[in-house]
């Protein structure tokens, strides 16, 4: 829904699919302010294009070549579809759907709207009809996806005067063709549920109760939706907490992160799903909160009192590294690159920054194995991946003389100090503790930048990529030395 004044409130299919996630949302969506609404993040995009990827090569598989029609607005859209169907086209990719009127759930008129990923004609007990196929990435299906096809099915039965069949087709198999397509079985009052929902939420004069949730990252939302939870002191603001430990500790008497602050740990013990080794960890996160500082729970281990250094890898969809970057405690830097070498090289960036391309992997581990041999400190990184991509992809006596020297400096955070922050990854927490990043801090930015270097040899686009691993080993340090510090 978007709110627009003296228009006619608008609900499309990505209303009743917020919905069903979150009431607050599409409340939002049409009351909120929109200075308040954030930036789409480099990640949700990503997502979205990585599904925008899937349907294309999933229509090219199944329909073959378009003839494409650019329109300049929603009402051009919905011209142009109602056009094309009166043509008989056999396939519509995209197709602008609309309704305007009265639903016989409210006195209000409303305008509906969706755009189908394929509307395909079928032949039906000796008709022909426009059936809508909605097409998605993952290889199951969900209630929103049901949904979303009923109200798609809801539409074309108003332009139509027929119910047509529908599909959901899902994943794709080796031909870029649907791994599973799935017969929609149109039911009405799931979606006069939706829609009523819809329309009730529409006339609530305030918001819908703030809920964070794990989806809540990719909402325009979020930021304001956070700020709301960390004044109201919710319990939902605690890190990695599930949702039915929160509803316990409610039901304990405990619906503020100040009354679980001020809690000790063996009573915190006493609601279920806590135990004696998330009592402290709740219990700190809530202190960290409330106090709106870090809060340490457990002594730092000795290892990590040592230098040694730290270490970050990127990988392939696949798994397969083609960078390696590491750096000693003061946050000198060496990265390794997989280029096409036939043995491995020195390449200096303008910044001086030393590169050593590799022909292969292994030949990149190696060179980090060779780079910090010299020094038999711990190496320090960020989450079991690195250590799981080492014991997969690095040649046997790289491993043996790596593996033991590995200690996950994530895992040491996490069970040592709290912060009051949402995440626990490298970038939100050393931008916490007073990091300052260089350059974007998008992965798949830094891969796009190598891929473009491997085709034009360009040493600014090389830089940029290396800039971003830097600063990832580079913001490990910084937080090594924060936690020593302040052990």
């Amino acid at each position: 829904m978007t709110g627009t004044p003296n228009a006619l409130p608008i609900i499309t299919a990505q209303t009743l699919r917020n919905l069903l996630m979150c009431a607050r949302r599409p409340w939002l969506d049409w009351h909120g302010d929109p200075v308040l609404r954030d930036e789409v993040s480099l990640e949700t995009a990503r997502l979205f294009e990585i599904g925008n990827q899937h349907e294309q090569a999933i229509h090219a598989a199944t329909v073959g070549p378009v003839e494409p029609v650019t329109v300049e607005s929603w009402a051009e859209g919905v011209r142009v579809t109602r056009d094309l169907m009166r043509q008989q086209v056999p396939v519509i990719l995209g197709g602008y759907l609309e309704y305007s009127g009265p639903l016989d759930l409210s006195p209000r008129e409303f305008n509906v709207r969706g755009r189908a990923d394929q509307l395909i004609r079928v032949r039906q007990h000796g008709e022909w009809l426009y059936a809508p196929i909605e097409i998605k990435a993952r290889a199951n299906s969900t209630p929103a996806d049901w949904v979303q096809l009923d109200l798609y099915v809801w539409l074309l039965a108003q332009m139509q005067g027929r119910t047509p069949p529908a599909e959901l087709w899902l994943s794709a198999d080796s031909n870029g063709r649907p791994r599973s397509r799935w017969t929609h079985r149109y039911d009405e009052d799931r979606l006069l549920d939706a829609l009523a929902g819809a329309v009730a939420l529409l006339d609530q004069p305030d918001a819908p109760p703030v809920y964070m949730a794990s989806h809540c990252k990719h909402c325009p939302w979020y930021s304001a939706c956070r700020e709301v939870a960390r004044r109201e002191g919710q319990i939902e603001l605690l890190y990695n907490v599930p949702r039915k430990t929160c509803d316990a500790l409610k039901r304990a008497g405990l619906a503020t992160l100040a009354q679980v602050a001020a809690v000790p740990p063996d009573d915190l013990q006493k609601v279920k799903g806590i135990g004696p080794v998330t009592a402290p960890v709740i219990r700190a996160n809530a202190q960290a909160w409330v106090e709106d500082r870090p809060v340490r729970f457990a002594p730092l281990p000795d290892v990590c009192r040592r230098d040694g250094w730290m270490f970050d890898l990127e990988t392939l969809g696949e798994g397969i590294p083609w960078c390696l970057g590491w750096c000693d405690t003061q946050g000198r830097t060496r990265i390794a690159l997989v280029a096409p070498v036939t043995r491995p090289q020195t390449l200096y960036l303008p910044d001086g920054q030393p590169v050593t391309l590799a022909p292969d992997p292994g030949a990149a581990w190696e060179a980090f194995a060779d780079s910090v041999a010299a020094h038999d400190g711990p190496i320090f990184h960020w989450t079991g991946y690195d250590a799981a991509i080492l014991d997969r992809t690095a040649p046997p006596d790289v491993k043996a003389a790596l593996a033991p020297r590995l200690h996950d400096l994530h895992r040491t955070l996490t069970r040592t100090v709290s912060l009051p922050l949402g995440s626990t990854s490298i970038k939100t927490v050393s931008t916490y503790l007073g990091y300052s990043w260089p350059g974007y801090q998008d992965w798949f930015a830094a891969y796009e930048d190598y891929r473009r270097w491997l085709q034009t040899g360009d040493s600014d686009v090389l830089a940029q990529a290396c800039t971003y691993q830097r600063a990832d080993v580079e913001s490990m340090a910084w937080v090594w030395r924060w936690l020593v510090s302040e052990a």
